[in-house]
């Protein structure tokens, strides 16, 4: 088979066990918002750059990939306002996570995945006692299970081709990891914020597109797109011990557009850069809650630039995303109660994939 360009769509993203962003910090009088990234790690092959599009038939392939994320910033609407952060600072946010991605080609054209992913998380804030404490979690994430298909057969279309998936992402993931919450009284039990949970707490159905072209001897495009669609409204878990809201479990959303250019065909080592964009749309497709529940709305976008390495049946890509911008907009349960939310976003994402066909 070819080594040609491509990027996938659930890369993170998309993705499941990574960081869905927000926290929320309620109080009888108010809502305060606060997060991370609103997208959790999914299935992430060939990270910005190349690798085999195309898989050869009856072949197995193994994908262990990681991302790390850092969020210290508290930004309302699209500007950075630190003190509008839980008690005048932003919180600051840790997460890694590990997915373990194991595909399955039954013939050139069609794929099945199933993607484990395991996640550790760390939040610090000041609280209402006036001190700074961190809530922890470790834990398996959401496992997803997918088909892909390539529109046309890939022996005829070397340049080019389409694909289209459809999954499923399993409520594996715990959502409700013990921790403390810090009163101004004293600490409590209560379930770990949800931005550092391994898992949201629903079921959800993954849609994707991805596409390359070749455009020169060396230069490939490619572009994806992703949804994942969750009908459950919202989980039984709420912002805080007084809070009579409940976490959402939103749908969220990932694109990429870019291209990759070959700079040592003889070694496999290409480069690639592009646009990102994550996010979480105000109101989900079905399942409804939009206006009942704590949802974080965000639009982030990023410079994406990637290195791969082939050789062989291995890969290695790393990939850097760089915040270009981003937006937490208003919920309508914001709206409603007339708060306007803040959340923290990482300036940058860093991600590192290794596949290799046994």
């Amino acid at each position: 088979m070819p080594h040609l360009f491509r990027v996938n769509a659930a890369t993170s993203l998309l993705a499941i066990a990574g960081c869905l962003s927000g926290c929320i910090v309620a109080s009888s009088e108010a809502l305060a918002a606060q997060g991370c990234e609103p997208i959790r790690f999914m299935t992430p092959i060939d990270l910005g750059g190349a690798g085999q599009a195309y898989q050869q038939a009856r072949k197995w392939r193994i994908t262990m990939a990681v991302r790390s994320l850092h969020a210290n910033q508290f930004i309302v609407g699209t500007t950075d306002t630190p003190t509008a952060g839980p008690n005048g600072e932003p919180s600051v946010i840790d997460i890694q996570t590990a997915i373990v991605d194991v595909a399955y080609s039954i013939n050139s054209r069609y794929r099945l995945r199933v993607s484990v992913p395991f996640s550790s998380g760390r939040l610090t804030r000041k609280w209402p006692d006036t001190q700074h404490h961190a809530q922890t979690t470790l834990g398996l994430g959401d496992v997803s299970v997918s088909g892909e298909a390539w529109l046309w057969k890939p022996e005829r279309h070397e340049n080019g081709n389409i694909a289209l998936g459809f999954g499923v992402k399993t409520p594996t993931g715990s959502h409700t990891l013990a921790s403390k919450f810090y009163t101004a009284t004293g600490a409590v039990d209560f379930p770990a914020d949800q931005t550092i949970q391994p898992g949201d707490g629903g079921w959800a159905v993954t849609t994707e597109v991805q596409g390359f072209r070749r455009l020169t001897e060396r230069l490939f495009g490619y572009a994806s797109g992703f949804y994942m669609l969750s009908p459950r409204a919202k989980t039984e878990v709420k912002p805080s011990p007084t809070s009579t809201d409940r976490w959402s479990v939103p749908d969220i959303y990932n694109g990429r557009l870019g291209a990759a250019f070959s700079i040592w065909p003889s070694e496999g080592l290409s480069v690639s850069l592009g646009g990102r964009v994550d996010g979480i749309p105000k109101r989900d497709l079905i399942g409804g809650g939009n206006d009942s529940t704590v949802k974080r709305v965000s639009t982030i976008t990023y410079l994406d630039p990637g290195l791969s390495w082939s050789r062989g049946r291995n890969v290695l890509t790393v990939s850097v995303p760089i915040r270009t911008s981003a937006e937490r907009k208003q919920s309508e349960l914001e709206q409603r109660t007339k708060v306007k939310g803040g959340g923290g976003f990482a300036k940058y994402l860093v991600f590192v994939s290794y596949s290799f066909t046994p």
